[in-house]
């Protein structure tokens, strides 16, 4: 086996085990907002129990071993960087941020918009309120990941 196969799998499985896990996150969110306070405070914190253990370290990966790709001989983008490529890690670079900065500040506010409430009480107004920005920048990351891939796979102009 060749360097450019052990850095393509090692490019595509953190795609697959981590960026794979967040699809199930907006999912995590509605189905404890469905059973109340103390579901949802699980779930919120399971999502950055997840982002932290599994996703940002993917992601790491996902990263290194594409820079590793963009300087194997086998590709010959060292050489002649495609377009497709420089848009794809750019986006790539912003979603990162937006995750990390955006989006886990949403997850903690919403956690001290959730503090003091019983787990059997409904939730809270103010946190009804700031649910939604967790999802729309949820949907954000997800249609990132899906624009990420399919320039990746489709390599447009090239």
């Amino acid at each position: 086996m060749n360097s450019y196969r052990i850095l393509l799998y090692l490019h595509i499985a953190p795609v697959v085990v981590g960026l794979g896990t967040t699809f199930a996150f907006p999912i995590l969110q509605a189905a404890g907002e469905a059973q109340g306070t103390g579901a949802t405070r699980f779930a919120i914190r399971t999502t950055e129990r997840l982002e932290k253990l599994i996703v940002n370290p993917a992601v790491v990966l996902l990263f290194l071993m594409g820079l590793g790709l963009i300087f194997d001989d086998h590709t010959g983008y060292r050489d002649d960087f495609p377009l497709w490529l420089g848009v794809a890690i750019a986006w790539f670079l912003a979603a990162f941020a937006l995750s990390n900065v955006v989006q886990r500040r949403n997850l903690s506010r919403a956690l001290q918009l959730l503090d003091g409430t019983p787990d059997d009480a409904p939730l809270p107004a103010a946190y009804l309120a700031h649910a939604p920005r967790i999802r729309i920048v949820g949907a954000i990351l997800g249609a990132s990941a899906l624009g990420i891939l399919f320039l990746m796979v489709w390599k447009p102009g090239q």
